[in-house]
């Protein structure tokens, strides 16, 4: 432990007031659907809701909640991502070239 910590004064908190949790509760019921309801949610069920494996659902079900961006801010970010990779392969190229020289012109002469 360092010192900083070991001078710094204990903080005592009052104990909690009481737990959310309570034990011996009643657990909440479901709420039971209709064999309409039932029908109706499988009807309007779409091809891959009743064909896909699971995980596949799954997948879909995620893809579904994305905020994709939009076709401008692709583009912008395309060209952004871009021309730092140039940017940063010219540098490197050129201090590549750069210590070549170096070694050539110095160390074999």
């Amino acid at each position: 432990m360092s010192r900083a910590l070991r001078r710094q004064p204990l903080v005592n908190k009052p104990p909690a007031k009481g737990s959310p949790f309570k034990l011996g509760g009643s657990r909440p019921t479901k709420q039971k659907q209709s064999a309409a309801t039932q029908a109706e949610a499988a009807r309007r069920a779409s091809f891959y809701d009743r064909w896909m494996p699971r995980p596949v659902h799954d997948v879909f079900s995620e893809l579904r909640k994305v905020t994709w961006p939009t076709r401008e801010e692709t583009m912008r970010l395309t060209v952004a991502v871009v021309s730092v990779s140039v940017v940063i392969g010219l540098a490197l190229g050129s201090v590549d070239i750069g210590l070549n020289w170096l070694v050539d012109h110095t160390l074999l002469r």
